[in-house]
């Protein structure tokens, strides 16, 4: 082999390597939303209000919408200290009191920041947050908490039956076991995401547990539509309610690292390519 045909050869080979390399490696490093954590507690010193500074790490900021704001109800937010779901001393905390004539409502939603591949929606992680209630009311008032357009939990007062309700895609709401007493008790909830992203069928996990500890009251699975439906943020309603609202511990895990066996694969397939192109020179 003369000179340029070696380096032609170890050009090209050290290209089919660069391949492999990325083959081995890609299964733990796509479409994950960055890494994040925040709890009221870091806003203790300042900083909190309808215009709340963006603390805590790997959120993008707050943006809080108030609607009749300024006259019954009365509508804000604020930090708690006393609620069932307070950590480090502290919750965050909203009202948006009853009435019968003019409903009032506060909307807070925190938006997924884009991590290393360039994507904001979940992938292999976990993302969880913290949920209670004063009050919602019979017959009027919502609390209600969203990961992105693609799932929603609530307890809605205007229906009948003291159940919270999830709802996947836009769809139906599906009963759940859990009730207001166990809402009132501070509830951790978690939302898992696996599998293919941006598909008609990627999968998820949810689960509803005591904030306190303990066995999970409610958890379920199965696919969703990743492909029209995002999980790129977290948005959190009070309205109407008859008592105050608590949510606390934003927190997103970093990506599940791929099983062994899937790291072996693409290493092999990678290997059969190299094996292949070496073989071709």
């Amino acid at each position: 082999m003369n000179l340029k045909s070696k380096l032609t050869s170890d050009s090209s080979l050290s290209n089919a390597t660069a391949i492999l390399i990325a083959l081995g490696l890609s299964g733990g490093m796509a479409f994950a939303a960055a890494t994040a954590n925040d709890t009221a507690s870091n806003y203790s010193g300042g900083g909190w209000g309808v215009t709340p500074s963006n603390d805590g790490s790997g959120f993008g900021a707050w943006n809080v919408t108030l609607a009749n704001a300024n006259n019954p109800p009365y509508v804000g937010t604020y930090l708690d200290t006393s609620s069932t779901v307070a950590s480090g001393g502290y919750s965050w905390g909203t009202y948006a009191n009853n009435a019968t004539t003019v409903q009032g409502s506060i909307t807070m939603a925190r938006p997924f920041t884009t991590g290393a591949s360039g994507s904001s929606s979940l992938y292999n992680q976990t993302f969880s947050y913290d949920l209670s209630s004063g009050g919602v009311g019979p017959g009027q008032g919502l609390l209600s908490a969203a990961v992105g357009t693609a799932f929603s939990f609530a307890y809605d007062g205007t229906l009948a039956g003291d159940n919270m309700l999830l709802s996947v895609d836009g769809g139906s709401a599906i009963t759940t076991p859990v009730n207001f007493a166990e809402l009132g008790s501070g509830l951790l909830v978690s939302l898992t995401v696996s599998g293919a992203v941006n598909s008609p069928t990627e999968g998820y996990t949810f689960t509803v547990s005591p904030f306190a500890g303990g066995s999970p009251l409610y958890t379920t699975s199965g696919t969703f539509d990743s492909s029209a439906f995002n999980t790129s943020a977290f948005t959190y309603v009070d309205s109407n309610t008859t008592g105050n609202g608590y949510f606390n511990g934003l927190n997103i895990t970093p990506e599940a690292t791929p099983e062994p066996s899937t790291m072996a694969l693409a290493g092999l397939s990678g290997a059969a390519m190299l094996f292949g192109f070496r073989r071709r020179k």
